[in-house]
């Protein structure tokens, strides 16, 4: 088994396939085990809408009736405004609506607006048909201004600030794309009424806000090893696992390779040994043992020389003539 276990080539092929899965184990250290994945099922709007036509005074510019940006003060007796609501898409949705004028009378306190009375115009509640609604208000403003000089003249003021906004808020509930939704929807516009210009105009008169329904899921990844297909926690626990497999013969190999080396008898010595033959020697001298040779040396403290003489290893130290001579025979 030793001997088995200490061929080069058993130990090349191990300390391969140790580099090959450690370099794998180091590869799958970075790799996610697992991807998410998100997939777009559809998107939802919610549209709402403030739409405006004057009820003009006798004129002879316009007519009856002006839908633009911007209508002229003196020829406006009332506005028709429209209020429409949208959820696309509409299928399986229901939902409830407010919808409501509000008039406010107020003065400026440095930089601070200060409201001094408000009022509603108008106010309509209802649920959501088909996923839409739509209501409608006629503000007359010949009313209006009556209505405002009636109450300048309550707080005992000459000049207040009016300010007419609309605001709606829609909430909805229902299914969409498979997915139970809850939203809610809030619209605000005003009319102003700018005198220096003489006109009149509405401000933030369309909103619209979308979403997006999604799917997230997880997905195993999936890696490559020598061509086969892995998922990757399980190479990341197996590839380690082999690596450490073949590691343990190469060190094994290794260690018994070491083992089976016959030991350098001369170690210490070492530093001290040269390879080289003596020449023109008139006598030697036989030492017997390693023993000798040491003491040998260390009386005549020059260097060893060590040939190869058959199968024997010869260390001879020369002194003048005298070679000093101790042969080990070469193991099998």
């Amino acid at each position: 088994m030793k001997k088995m276990v200490s061929r080069r080539e058993v130990l090349a092929v191990s300390l391969v396939l140790f580099l090959f899965f450690g370099f794998y184990s180091i590869k799958l250290m970075g790799v996610s085990s697992v991807v998410t994945t998100q997939r777009t099922l559809g998107k939802y709007t919610q549209e709402g809408e403030l739409i405006h036509v004057a009820l003009l005074k006798n004129n002879t510019l316009y007519g009856e009736r002006l839908s633009r940006e911007e209508y002229p003060i003196p020829l406006v007796e009332s506005f028709v405004v429209t209020y429409s609501y949208r959820f696309t898409p509409m299928t399986s949705i229901r939902g409830t609506y407010n919808a409501q004028g509000i008039v406010q009378y107020t003065v400026n306190r440095g930089s601070e607006e200060v409201v001094l009375w408000e009022e509603k115009l108008f106010e309509k509640s209802g649920e959501l048909e088909d996923g839409k609604f739509f209501v409608q208000y006629e503000l007359n403003l010949t009313k209006l201004e009556n209505r405002t000089n009636e109450i300048m003249e309550q707080l005992g003021l000459k000049r207040v600030n009016r300010k007419i906004t609309f605001v709606t808020r829609v909430n909805v509930e229902g299914n969409v794309y498979g997915r139970d939704i809850t939203e809610s929807f809030e619209h605000s516009s005003s009319l102003v009424k700018d005198s220096s210009a003489g006109l009149y105009y509405f401000t933030n008169e369309k909103e619209s806000m979308q979403k997006t329904v999604v799917e997230k899921g997880a997905k195993k990844t999936v890696v490559t090893i020598a061509g086969l297909p892995f998922y990757a926690d399980t190479a990341k626990k197996v590839a380690p696992i082999l690596a450490l497999l073949f590691l343990t013969p190469l060190l094994g190999g290794v260690y018994t390779i070491r083992a089976q080396r016959p030991k350098n008898e001369f170690k210490d010595l070492s530093p001290y040994i040269t390879e080289g033959a003596p020449i023109h020697v008139e006598k030697r001298v036989i030492l017997a043992t390693k023993e000798d040779l040491k003491k040998a040396f260390d009386l005549l403290d020059k260097p060893i020389l060590h040939y190869k003489d058959g199968k024997e290893d010869v260390y001879t130290i020369i002194d003048g003539n005298i070679a000093y001579e101790y042969r080990k025979i070469e193991n099998n």
